[in-house]
């Protein structure tokens, strides 16, 4: 062997190996993030409820404007698992959670790439792409499982000695999130693509499993009531439709465009359309469905970069790469956060302030408060959009002044308000007599309550009450309380971990 075949037999790295790892640090950083979801927040305290009872949840524990009313909880195997992990470690088990779940996926993501391509360089680009797409949406909530358990369906489905786990991997997948049916979806599209007929009882088993998990055939029900909200989850900012020039959806495009381009270089056939044109259309439906229409379009993206060679002529040598996949391995966990609440998005201080009293507020604050003390407190309403329906309308019309809120409040009975600082229906309130009885840099509550130099006397006790504080940093809370005439008592800091 000469010499120079010596060097390039130990050079055995590429550009393109080394970017394979660069979503490491993306992923890492996410996962020690402040936690910002508030539906996560309700599903842990749902889970303790039944572990308590020892049966799913089949209706409302938690709002005293819903309450008793028919729900059925979809998400029921991850709740189970969120609070017997908060039990075990607070809210610390949610950072090594998600970096096992989001690892998972992206691990999936690039053996789906690599199959279909046979191109290391095609395998880095579509997971960058992945990347860029998908970190928006990696939080702790049940969809996320959902995520991980498309990639081992396709993976699962590709290779027909390990299809006789997709039953398994759909029940699982029924009992943490109602979007199986996308993946059932892809497994029955992908047998009128291939016309691989002898799979056919593998899928049909599939969807029958979903059927016998602990809801039984409750399920239909809870995808129907689903079906009947979607005027309702226009609303929400993640079930509008995707906006085509955004950084999110860019990459979604990129990948169709790819798809394209594929066709032209004789890939990607006739037969393909089975897949591309229903999840190129659930991609384009809201901007919730990019994540998993993304996944479903990978192997397709994989077989239109065949042979894409890249960033693959540079090759390293072994302990360069190596160091180099050590500091991308290592350097994500000396600048992540440390994984505690968002302050400023839920109302921690503010919540101490708060008397047991039908109280307005929104769904970010109503997940906050069934952690921090549901049911035992009921909140007005949440992100459940399947059980509040219009009520979810009802509450952003009188927050924006678009309807009035004084026969909502009669109707409800409401006598106190926990809004954000910069709401204007605060300035209305205030002009018909409400007055504030406390005030943070974020968060304001107001009373109707007449005066009583009493009434701060049975503040709720402390927002930290639950375990999930467990190793977080302590944090100094300004906080400002007023009487319920509106005048000045005192002004203080706590601190909180």
């Amino acid at each position: 062997m000469t010499e120079t075949a010596s060097q390039a037999s130990r050079r055995r790295f590429s550009l393109a190996h080394l970017v394979l790892i660069l979503p490491w640090i993306a992923l890492v950083i996410d996962a020690w993030a402040p936690i910002r979801d508030n539906s996560f927040l309700w599903h842990i305290r749902a889970g303790e409820l039944q572990r308590e009872a020892g049966e799913v949840l089949t209706a409302d524990p938690f709002s005293f404007t819903m309450f008793g009313e028919r729900w059925l909880t979809q998400s029921w195997l991850a709740e189970l698992a969120y609070s017997w992990s908060e039990d075990l470690s607070g809210l610390g088990f949610v950072p090594p959670m998600m970096l096992v779940l989001t690892t998972i996926t992206f691990i999936g993501i690039a053996l789906i790439a690599y199959r279909s391509s046979m191109s290391v360089p095609a395998t880095a680009l579509i997971l960058i792409l992945s990347t860029v797409l998908m970190i928006s949406f990696l939080v702790p909530r049940p969809v996320l499982f959902s995520y991980a358990l498309f990639v081992l369906v396709i993976l699962a489905w590709e290779r027909p000695q390990t299809r006789w786990t997709l039953p398994l991997l759909f029940w699982i997948w029924a009992s943490v999130h109602g979007s199986f049916l996308i993946g059932l979806a892809y497994v029955g599209l992908s047998l009128l693509m291939k016309k691989e007929w002898r799979a056919f009882p593998t899928a049909i088993v599939s969807g029958l499993v979903t059927l016998i998990t602990a809801h039984g055939l409750g399920v239909i029900s809870m995808l129907a009531a689903f079906a009947d909200s979607r005027e309702t989850l226009a609303l929400l900012t993640e079930w509008r439709k995707p906006e085509l020039l955004s950084a999110v959806f860019l990459p979604f495009v990129i990948g169709v465009v790819i798809i394209v381009v594929g066709a032209f270089r004789g890939y990607i056939t006739s037969a393909h359309l089975w897949l591309i044109v229903p999840f190129t259309l659930l991609g384009l439906s809201a901007t919730r469905a990019v994540p998993p229409a993304w996944i479903a379009l990978v192997p397709l993206i994989g077989l239109a970069t065949k042979g894409l060679g890249i960033g693959g002529r540079k090759l390293f040598s072994t302990r360069p790469a190596l160091v180099f996949a050590a500091v991308i391995l290592a350097l994500p966990f000396f600048v992540a956060s440390d994984g505690s609440l968002d302050e400023e998005r839920f109302p921690v201080a503010a919540a101490g302030a708060l008397i047991d009293v039908p109280t307005f507020h929104d769904d970010t604050t109503g997940g906050y408060l069934i952690w921090l003390d549901g049911p035992d407190r009921r909140v007005y309403l949440d992100d459940r959009a399947e059980l509040y329906q219009e009520r979810i309308a009802e509450f952003v019309d009188v927050r924006n002044g678009d309807l009035p809120w004084e026969p909502v409040f009669e109707e409800d009975g409401i006598e106190q308000v926990l809004l954000r600082a910069d709401e204007s229906l605060l300035d209305d309130l205030r002009d018909a007599g409400w007055v504030s009885v406390y005030q943070d840099d974020e968060y304001v509550i107001l009373s109707q309550r007449a005066s009583n130099p009493l009434a701060l006397t049975s503040l709720r006790r402390s927002p930290l009450k639950r375990g999930g504080n467990k190793g977080q940093k302590k944090r100094t809370h300004e906080w400002v309380l007023f009487n319920l005439d509106g005048d000045w008592l005192s002004r203080g800091r706590n601190r909180s971990r």
